[in-house]
């Protein structure tokens, strides 16, 4: 394979890519709730906030919190240079995928 070739293991891991493919498939200026996302990824919450972490820390997602009625409500929503790696990363599996020696 090609050395130009590289996929973006902080996307590429699993779980992290449905994550991403949630918040790149949204508008830019929308966000989805935490327990949107765990529950339709059926994860725990401590396995959840895992993989956030790792997003956040790449600059790929940011999370904000606000209170409703009391209660906390957790926001994640993917960053501009969170939807440009989806983008690539999304470019170079197309590569990998139709690469031919």
């Amino acid at each position: 394979m090609t050395d130009d070739i590289v996929l973006d293991e902080t996307i590429h891991q699993s779980t992290r890519l449905r994550i991403m493919t949630m918040l790149v498939s949204i508008p830019e200026r929308d966000r989805l709730a935490y327990g949107f996302i765990q529950k339709t990824l059926s994860l725990t919450g401590g396995n959840l906030t895992t993989h956030l972490r790792k997003l956040a820390e790449s600059n790929y997602l940011v999370m904000t919190k606000e209170f409703r009625d009391d209660k906390p409500r957790t926001w994640l929503q993917a960053t501009p240079a969170g939807r440009q790696a989806f983008a690539e990363y999304l470019a170079n599996l197309e590569k990998t995928l139709n690469w031919r020696p």
